[in-house]
């Protein structure tokens, strides 16, 4: 049997095991699982201030589609509502866009979806702004709008050394300068993970799947969660197994299609954070190839997990990734 996802949500009735993980996901500190004395104690103070106060908070709000879009401005003209894609190197924007614009293109490019590599027409975007932050200069690639879902995304090549923040529980989004220097002080309901990474590809080392090692990263632009068969072979040789038979189509931006098949498990670790109790599908994507991760038990994190958080930042210049946890999934003992 084949079902279809899209890497923006969930297409067709036949996906419900899947659709049922956001339900089950739960954030909480690997500290509360493993009985508080992994981490330092909690102090309830607010996050210091930063030594150079970030120059603006650039706010968006939910779309239609209950996605976090911030605001965009495309050589002054706009707003233009932007999907934040941290799994993406390319910004990309929609060809109705660029044709509203009066932008020709100039020259062709090969763009790398998560299912297959299509060429596209790009355009010279002279520059792209949120708020007062702008990148000049940018060529960015073309796809129909129809497969966006949105006017375009931002990739790194826009938000690398920025701090995003993805606040669900105001369903908004903020994009602002990296906190710098400061420094990140424990509280109750909030935790810090480091990463390691260049040019916005930013990994967490420190991460696991039921026990087996793995490398993790933060995908925004993907609805679902996704591990490759590296991290499932090395979870099957302690007895994992696939919930089913049904083999999930994953649609990607540039269309196309690849397999994956739905796999259970207990606990996916991040740092000192830890979704339970959910389902992650597996496939070898090719994101995971340009990641330098094919060949390493490695899984990304997808809205679906993320927005089980009442918060979530991904600082690029400080090399972080901050959670704050829902009121609702305030933590107790395992």
């Amino acid at each position: 049997m084949s079902h279809s996802i899209s890497r923006r949500g969930l297409i067709g009735p036949g996906a419900a095991a899947l659709a049922l993980s956001p339900g089950l996901a739960r954030a909480t500190t690997l500290d509360s699982l493993l009985g508080g004395d992994h981490l330092p104690p909690p102090v309830n103070k607010p996050l210091p201030k930063p030594a150079t106060p970030p120059a603006e908070n650039i706010q968006g709000v939910a779309d239609a589609e209950n996605r976090l879009t911030v605001e965009t401005w495309l050589n002054g003209k706009g707003p233009f509502r932007f999907i934040v894609d941290t799994g993406a190197d390319r910004s990309c924007i929609a060809q109705e866009v660029a044709a509203s614009l009066g932008l020709v293109p100039d020259e062709s490019v090969i763009v790398q979806g998560i299912a297959r590599a299509v060429p596209a027409q790009s355009v010279q975007i002279d520059s792209i702004r949120m708020g007062r932050s702008a990148v000049t200069d940018l060529p960015v690639p073309l796809l129909p709008r129809a497969w966006l879902g949105a006017d375009g995304y931002l990739g790194l090549d826009v938000i690398d050394n920025k701090a995003v923040t993805f606040d669900f529980e105001n369903q908004r989004l903020t994009i602002q300068d990296s906190g710098g220097d400061a420094r990140w002080v424990p509280v109750a309901d909030q935790a810090l993970v480091r990463v390691n990474g260049s040019n916005g590809r930013l990994t967490a080392v420190n991460s696991s799947v039921d026990g087996v090692h793995a490398y993790a990263f933060i995908d925004t632009g993907a609805e679902i969660t996704i591990g490759n068969t590296r991290l499932f072979a090395e979870l099957a040789k302690q007895g994992a197994k696939y919930m089913s038979d049904d083999v999930i189509q994953l649609l990607g931006v540039t269309g196309g299609a690849a397999e994956g098949r739905i796999a259970q498990v207990e606990r996916i670790r991040v740092g000192s954070v830890a979704f339970v109790h959910s389902a992650l599908v597996i496939s070898d994507l090719s994101v995971f190839d340009v990641w330098g991760l094919a060949h390493k038990p490695a899984l990304f994190i997808g809205m679906n997990f993320l927005r089980t958080t009442a918060q979530f930042t991904i600082d690029y210049g400080r090399k972080e990734l901050r959670f704050k946890f829902a009121s609702n999934l305030r933590l107790a003992r395992a």
